[in-house]
């Protein structure tokens, strides 16, 4: 259980980190190319930075605080990644407003996930190796929707034509967002 939540929590920060080597959204051939950019250098600027921390199962309580805090940062993150793409607003295309809805439901679905992982990470008693496997396990079962979501791109990139318009930017060019 353990390695599920670390995984799941690596893959987050893979994410986050996959964005931060993207920037540059000066695209302005095209209204979508040019969102496009805008909405990977909101995703790279909420990503950066954001790196795992030391887990120590023999000392519970150290690596407990010590995710419960990468969790929160994590959270914070997706909250700023919100607030930039809702910035961004609907994409310039035929059903631009539904796509945006869905990615943003997406995100705030995965940012309350790992919050809840984070809260009850940092209410848990851990006092030894096995209290924190107890509380890494609850938190693995509130971080479900983590191990799959690949972020609001991959959900954005869903619609043929912002996949084309991702494809073209700039911005999003290197690191395939």
């Amino acid at each position: 259980m353990i390695r599920r939540l670390i995984i799941g929590t690596v893959l987050a920060s893979v994410t986050a980190a996959a964005a931060a080597g993207c920037g540059g959204g000066g695209d302005k051939a095209k209204p979508e190319v040019a969102w496009a950019g805008k909405v990977c250098d909101g995703v790279t600027a909420s990503g950066a930075g954001l790196s795992f921390p030391q887990i120590d199962p023999k000392n519970g309580a150290k690596s407990a605080k010590a995710l419960a805090g990468f969790l929160d940062a994590m959270g914070r993150r997706l909250q700023t990644m919100e607030t930039r793409l809702q910035g961004a607003g609907a994409p310039p295309i035929d059903n631009g407003q539904a796509a945006l809805n869905t990615a943003l439901a997406n995100l705030r679905g995965t940012e309350s996930a790992v919050r809840t992982a984070s809260a009850g990470l940092a209410k848990a008693k851990v006092t030894d190796a096995k209290s924190f496997k107890a509380a890494v396990t609850a938190a693995g079962q509130a971080m479900q929707k983590v191990q799959t979501y690949q972020g609001p791109t991959k959900d954005l990139r869903a619609d043929p034509a912002l996949a084309k318009a991702f494809d073209q930017a700039g911005s999003c060019k290197t690191h395939q967002l």
